[in-house]
């Protein structure tokens, strides 16, 4: 059987992106996705260009200023490699910082690359126990109010998702991850690592453990994940987990001033 067309596997990687990190709120206008929620993270806190759309770049511009204004919090773009350059030029006309964080979204074919069976690794399917939310919190160093909006988020999954584990001797968290599927293809978010036992296979181990489980038991074909461009070695440990294939890169635009 044919590879489907790029841009179809990209749009189904887009759309596992979007499902497996969801937002608490949103507003569609005109082929952009506005996500708000609460200011945690900039993924569930920007535009995201969906489709060109029929509406003036600067209308549309303005309509998203105004939501973001409204909800106390900057405006923010998501702005992906594919994107109209005018947008680009019209953000830089109204006063918005330089990108920020370029990042890659990478593609693994688990029917090329299976993932390699691991143990010692503890799986919670459908939503994180306290014990897991607590470890992120700790290795994110969370505050209330990031802890509490992290939670809610997760609790709006409304796709299969698993939660994944490595302890250390201690029974403290050494590394976490979750998988989240959608259309066959497993998004793999919050991996972390404890700070003082990188380079040690952990995060390896809590990301294989995500892929088997949603290959075998949710029969996914496919995995992706986000990872910033410069983060060389975070690209080079998923590069010898299989994945290899780019799909595009993206970077935000920000607006701090209310508008």
């Amino acid at each position: 059987m044919d590879s489907p067309p790029a841009h179809h596997l990209a749009r189904r990687v887009e759309e596992a992106c979007l499902n497996g990190w969801p937002a608490l709120r949103e507003v569609v206008f005109d082929g952009w996705l506005i996500r708000l929620a609460d200011g945690h993270t900039r993924r569930t806190n920007s535009v995201n260009l969906l489709s060109p759309g029929a509406q003036p770049l600067d209308r549309k511009v303005r309509y998203c200023e105004g939501i973001y204004s409204a909800q106390g919090l900057p405006t923010i773009f998501c702005i992906p490699s594919t994107a109209d350059p005018a947008l680009g030029r019209l953000l830089d006309e109204r006063g918005y910082d330089p990108p920020e964080d370029e990042s890659c979204v990478l593609f693994m074919d688990l029917a090329q690359t299976r993932p390699q069976p691991v143990t010692g690794v503890l799986l919670e399917a459908g939503l994180p126990g306290e014990s897991w939310l607590a470890g992120l919190a700790r290795l994110h160093g969370q505050n209330d109010h990031a802890q509490r909006t992290h939670r809610k988020i997760l609790e709006n999954l409304a796709i299969p998702a698993v939660f994944a584990a490595v302890s250390l001797d201690d029974g403290s968290p050494g590394a976490l991850a979750y998988g989240a599927v959608h259309d066959g293809i497993v998004c793999v978010n919050s991996v972390v690592t404890h700070p003082d036992f990188r380079r040690q296979g952990l995060a390896r181990k809590a990301v294989a453990a995500v892929l088997s489980w949603a290959q075998e038991l949710r029969g996914a074909t496919g995995a992706c994940l986000s990872v910033v461009a410069e983060n060389a070695s975070a690209r080079s440990l998923y590069a010898s987990m299989g994945f290899t294939r780019e799909m595009y890169r993206y970077h935000y635009r920000r607006r701090s001033e209310p508008t």
